[in-house]
Order: structure tokens, then sequence, then C-alpha cells
């Protein structure tokens, strides 16, 4: 299969936007846990048709016990980053929330990769992590004055 990083990333943020405002839209007239959950089955649903289309198998021979726990913690991650943005969205304005999510993420990223994965932090890195604050408050406060 064709695999280029750029244009996915492309992709996922054209896409983004869409989802996000598609999602305030749905949030306004039905409860989060129903979103989640009929988002969630026609996912499966989704995926389940492109199994069975590749002849794959729905669930593979052997799962390891760690692959296992690592799906269970990623099941509950998923679930809470799909409520907690959800009210984020019911509560603020869409390009606020998306606007200010990626560069805390980047943010928290570094933190966390550089403190508990060993992952090596320069110059250049908290040069950056001051640029993404400066840039969050630029963003924020220009929202907040567009808005009133």
């Amino acid at each position: 299969m064709y695999y280029n990083f750029i244009v996915y990333l492309i992709i996922l943020a054209v896409i983004s936007p869409f989802t996000a405002y598609s999602r305030s839209k749905i949030l306004e007239k039905l409860d989060i846990k129903y979103e989640i959950m009929i988002i969630s089955v026609m996912i499966l649903l989704i995926y389940s048709i492109g199994i069975i289309f590749t002849s794959g198998k729905f669930i593979p021979d052997k799962l390891e016990n760690d692959t296992i726990c690592y799906l269970l913690l990623n099941s509950v991650f998923a679930s809470t980053a799909l409520y907690l943005s959800a009210k984020l969205l019911l509560h603020d304005n869409v390009f606020k929330v998306k606007c200010l999510q990626r560069p805390i993420q980047l943010i928290f990223l570094v933190i966390i990769a550089s403190s508990i994965y060993g992952q090596e932090m320069n110059y250049k890195v908290l040069i950056g992590i001051i640029l993404l604050i400066i840039g969050a408050y630029l963003i924020d406060s220009n929202i907040k004055l567009k808005l009133k």
C-alpha cells in the first residue's frame, strides 16, 4: 500500500476541522454517550467489512499479554479522549479548541517523551516550546477579542 508521511499528515489536517465542526453539530442534538457509541459502532462496522473483503481474521490467532494490556489501556485513553473532546466542543468554540489542542499536545508530548521515555531535549526544543506557548496565547487572545 502507498505511504507518504506528508500526504497522510495533510489529509488528517484537512479532515480534522470538518470532523470537529460536524461533531459539534451532532452534539447539539445528541448526548455525548450516544454519539460516542454510534460512532464506535460505525467504525467497527466499517473495519469489519474491510476485514471481510480482505479475507482477514477478526481477531489475530495469538495476542500476547502485553499487547492485550496495551489494547485495554489504549481503549481507556481513547474513550476518555472522545468524551473530553466532546465536552470541549459543547462548551467552547470549535476554532478555539482545534487551534489550542495541538500546541498543548506538543508541549506535553515533549515533556513526557523526555521525562518518561528518555528522549533528548536541547535548546531548539525549548525554543519551540516557548514559541508554542506564545503562539497559543496569541491565538487564544485573538479568539477572545473576535468573539466578544
